[in-house]
């Protein structure tokens, strides 16, 4: 399904099989050089990779999520992941390095708090799991157009309401602009995962926030 061309020359679609690979490559690109988590864990490229191929069959899979395309090259420039936030989620996929076990450490604790707190049913909350940009095409409000257009699918199914783990001072500042409120929030520098402060690196944004708006 196509959405818009924002500005005549960025195409937006919902993820498909054959977007799997080069949509895996735009993510590790994006979070390796500039997502504040996985740059304090100096998880590199090829190690996010790993993780981000399983996550793009899903997201194919389940076809609630957006990536946005260079109508002229065919580019995968930017996307945005999300998940029927009941989904039962296999276990970590073989070759996923240890560095990532702080991440779903911290994401999991924020989830579950979201949890204990709402009651939760099959297909009514939207989980934004994963949203970006490629370096060359920031500036040209594409992260703004993916997330209307994956709140416009998510009502289109019938969900209510979006959740997000907004992770940096960008992606806070946008969902904010949408209307999202805090719900949660985990300060990096007290955060510590088997006793070690991982995140104690990161002072912008101050805390990792989960944020919800209705649909």
């Amino acid at each position: 399904m196509k959405f818009l061309d924002p500005n005549n020359e960025i195409l937006l679609q919902t993820m498909q099989y054959n977007d799997i690979e080069e949509t895996a490559s735009c993510i590790s690109q994006v979070f390796s050089s500039f997502e504040p988590i996985t740059r304090a864990l100096k998880i590199s490229f090829n190690e996010f990779y790993r993780f981000a191929v399983p996550v793009c069959q899903k997201a194919a899979d389940e076809e609630i999520s957006i990536i946005a395309k260079d109508r002229r090259t065919g580019e995968v420039v930017g996307f945005i992941i999300s998940e029927d936030f009941m989904t039962i989620n296999p276990d970590s996929p073989e070759g996923i390095d240890s560095k990532f076990e702080p991440v779903f450490s911290l994401l999991s604790e924020l989830e579950e708090n979201y949890r204990s707190c709402y009651s939760v049913k099959t297909r009514q909350v939207l989980h934004i799991f994963l949203l970006g940009v490629h370096e060359k095409y920031t500036k040209r409000h594409i992260a703004t157009s993916l997330v209307r257009e994956n709140l416009n699918l998510a009502k289109h199914h019938n969900f209510e309401i979006a959740i997000a783990e907004a992770t940096g001072a960008v992606s806070q500042h946008i969902f904010q602009n949408f209307g999202f409120t805090q719900e949660f929030a985990i300060e990096y520098k007290s955060y510590k995962f088997k006793g070690k402060q991982s995140f104690s690196s990161i002072e912008n944004p101050p805390n990792c926030l989960l944020m919800s708006s209705p649909i």
